[in-house]
Parts: C-alpha cells; sequence; structure tokens
C-alpha cells in the first residue's frame, strides 16, 4: 500500500492508496538550477537570438520601459541590473529606465511582494511602477479577429520597450510568456475580457491554444512593437535553469521548449481518480490560486471521475469577485455567464470555470475552509484527512477503479497520448 505525500500549506499529507489502486504519480522531472544565476542570464541577453544586442538598439537619450513579469524579488533584481548595465554602456543614466511589473490577473500573490521589489530595486535608481486596473492606458489598434488593444501608455509612449518573464504554467495559455507580459500584463481588463471570453465554455483551454488565445496574445503584444525579450525558465525551487533573449516570439519559443521539458508529464490514460495539490504554499493559500491546479489536474480525469483538492486555503476564497459570484450563481452558471458578458471580471471567469467543472466531475475537497463555505456555498463535499477523502473516492468510483496522484498541481501540465498541448500557433 504506497504511502504518497501531498503538499498541504506549509506541511505534507499522507494519502495510503492501496496497491491495486495506485496507477501512478503524475510529477514533474527534478532539474538543477544554474550553477551561477547571473551569468545563465547575462549570456542569454548579450547573444540575443535575432535581434542586435541592446546596447546598439537603444541611443543615447532614448526613454526605455521594462515590462517584468518576474516577482521573485532576487531574479527581478539580477534581470534588471543586467539589462541598466548594457543601457549604460550606450550612454544611457539609471533614470532612462522604467520598470513596469506586469500583472497577473491569476495570481494574488503578486500585490504582496510590492515593497519587497521596490527595496530590492531602489539601490539601482531605476524608476519602478505597478500596473493595475487603474493604470492609464492607450488604445493601439484592433487585432486581425477584432480585440480592442488598451496598453499601459507609459509603455507604450517609450522609445525601447522591453519584456521579461518567468514561464511557468497557466491553465489557459500553457505558459505565462511571449507576449503574456504586455497582454494581459500591461492592458486593461477590456482587452484582457475579449480574448479569455472565447474559452468560456472550452473543456480544456490547451486544446484551443491554436484558436484566438494565443494568436491574440500574439497581435496584441506586436501592436505594442517590443524591441526586446527575457525568457526564464525556473525549476520547482524557483531555482533559474535556462535563460533566452532577443526576439520577443523565437525567443519565447526556445524557453518554451524548455520549459515543456520541465513542466509536461505524459500520461497514458485518464483515470477514474486524482488526488490533487497545487503544491503546498502559496499555491493553495486560497481557492482562487487553487483552481489553477484544477483545471491542470482535471485532464487526468475521466468525464464523470472524481477530483479531490488537497488544498489548505486558509484565505478563503481569495478573490471577492470569485467568492460573490460563486455564491449568487452557484445553480445558474448561464446567467453568471451572461454577467460576465456585462461586467468581466478574472474571479467571475475562475468561478464559471470552477462551477461548470463542478457539473462534469465529481469534485471534493481536503481542506482547512469551513464546512459553510465549501459544503454550503459550493455543495462540495469538504474532508479534514485525506484518507476520509479516499474512502470516499473509492465507495464512488468502485473497489477496481484506479487512482492517480498530482503532488504540484499548479506546475504540472499533464499531457494525454494523442492530446495536442502544444506551443506552436496555427
Amino acid at each position: 500500500m504506497p504511502d504518497v505525500w501531498l503538499p498541504y500549506g506549509k506541511t505534507d499529507v499522507c494519502v495510503r492508496v492501496p496497491s491495486e489502486n495506485f496507477k501512478d504519480e503524475i510529477k514533474t522531472g527534478e532539474v538543477k538550477g544554474a550553477e551561477n544565476p547571473r551569468d545563465e542570464i547575462e549570456r542569454s541577453i548579450k547573444n540575443p537570438i535575432d535581434v542586435r544586442g541592446l546596447s546598439e538598439i537603444v541611443k543615447s537619450g532614448d526613454k526605455v520601459a521594462l515590462a517584468l513579469n518576474i516577482f521573485d524579488p532576487s531574479i527581478s533584481n539580477l534581470i534588471v541590473s543586467i539589462i541598466l548595465s548594457e543601457l549604460t554602456q550606450a550612454g544611457l543614466k539609471s533614470g532612462d529606465l522604467t520598470v513596469i511589473f506586469a500583472q497577473d490577473p491569476f495570481n494574488l500573490q503578486t500585490g504582496r511582494m510590492k515593497e519587497q521589489i521596490k527595496n530590492e530595486l531602489s539601490p539601482l535608481g531605476v524608476n519602478v511602477a505597478f500596473h493595475d486596473g487603474l493604470s492609464e492606458c492607450v488604445y493601439i489598434g484592433d487585432t486581425s479577429s477584432g480585440i480592442k488593444t488598451y496598453i499601459n501608455k507609459v509603455f507604450f509612449d517609450s522609445k525601447v520597450k522591453i519584456v521579461a518573464s518567468s514561464i511557468e504554467p497557466n491553465p489557459y495559455t500553457l505558459y505565462n510568456g511571449d507576449g503574456y507580459a504586455v497582454v494581459p500584463g500591461l492592458s486593461n481588463m477590456d482587452t484582457v475580457s475579449q480574448i479569455l471570453m472565447p474559452i468560456l465554455n472550452i473543456d480544456d483551454p490547451l486544446d484551443y491554444l491554436g484558436g484566438d488565445i494565443l494568436s491574440g496574445i500574439s497581435e496584441a503584444s506586436h501592436l505594442v512593437k517590443v524591441d526586446f525579450s527575457v525568457n526564464i525558465v525556473r525549476n520547482l525551487r524557483g531555482e533559474v535553469v535556462k535563460s533566452f533573449a532577443g526576439e520577443m516570439e523565437k525567443a519565447y519559443s526556445e524557453a518554451a521548449r524548455s520549459a515543456d521539458a520541465l513542466y509536461k508529464v505524459q500520461v497514458e490514460r485518464k483515470v477514474d481518480a486524482v488526488f490533487a495539490s497545487p503544491g503546498g504554499s502559496p499555491y493553495d493559500a486560497n481557492l482562487f490560486e487553487a483552481c489553477k491546479c484544477l483545471e491542470n489536474s482535471l485532464r487526468a480525469v475521466r468525464r464523470n471521475g472524481i477530483l479531490v483538492l488537497v488544498a489548505e486555503c486558509f484565505d478563503g476564497y481569495g478573490d471577492p469577485d470569485f467568492y460573490e459570484a460563486t455564491s449568487k450563481f452557484r445553480d445558474d452558471p448561464l446567467s453568471l455567464e451572461k454577467s460576465l458578458r456585462k461586467r468581466f471580471s478574472i474571479g467571475g471567469f475562475m468561478a464559471y470555470r470552477f462551477l461548470k467543472a463542478s457539473r462534469k466531475f465529481d469534485i471534493c475537497m481536503v481542506s482547512a475552509i469551513p464546512d459553510y463555505y465549501v459544503s454550503e456555498k459550493l455543495g462540495l463535499k469538504v474532508f479534514r484527512a485525506a484518507n476520509e477523502a479516499l474512502n470516499y473516492a473509492l465507495e464512488r468510483s468502485g473497489r477496481k477503479s484506479k487512482i492517480s496522484v498530482i503532488p504540484r498541481g499548479n506546475l504540472t501540465i499533464p499531457v494525454i497520448a494523442g492530446s495536442n498541448a502544444t506551443n506552436e500557433k496555427k
């Protein structure tokens, strides 16, 4: 009887799956970080893919903007200091660089890092801003599919535009890379809603990657005319593994190939039940964050199968729009869809995806969330012990059922044999 340990908050919980029921543990590989992260990032920036070096692109007197979609203070500091060094070689001063931290609407944790990041960057003398829903945006045109694109004014008005991202799994765009730092990173909610609404009812958004979502992000970001990009690939410990820099789309393609080897896991077939943890703290801080694990892990579950979400969620729902939408529209997703078409919010979008999934799968939780907020508000079963949930899963799916376990669901992309989770734009 295998003992499988799943991250839960800042600890781990054990699931004792009977040998005859245990199918596999779906987990990503361990990859060693670069011996010297600064050298790796610097190497990529000094040897860019298919563009001139930064010191050749800029000219004295240029105003430069860096859109940064990396909320790790130490790595952010590394990237900014290396880029600043390249700019000073061309005669620019630190005050000529404005670092704009992009918004990640699917990550609530980024807002809590703002002060620490500011303190890390202040000795460098660069201007620092944080893009959010109140930032001034300008209309820059429509994509071929009609998406009206609004972008942060400071970034768009800058002479030289740079983007830097950490390439990590995103259940709706595969990775947070390519133009993600620009759209949705530096756009307003009108633009974000036009990109996300087409996948509202798609069972698996990764099946739609060749459609409007990636092409919309790519086209919108190309309207901005980004001059240079940096893409960081990190391992599960957050260490820099590889860095790719240069022309935005080509540098991202190389980074995504490297990320594929780290985050994608081939799965032979779907199973009757899956136990999935987002990966412990901070990934399971609240239900909103844990929903990314849900989206990823459901790919490994058969239709009407069982998904046990093992997430502490000490912060409850996490997002007020998410809570309001799930509470108000629990039994009426169609009305929620109509509401989103009138007034879009990321919390409402996530709530709709959650409610739709709960009608196609038997979703339950091992969590610290009070029964009232899960059982009564969402109609889901909540267990305090993982093995109680295991007994429930075996009773519902049968004693001959097969069970898989996913210990780091937010950072794991299960790829079922024959499916098309790909980086390529069709």
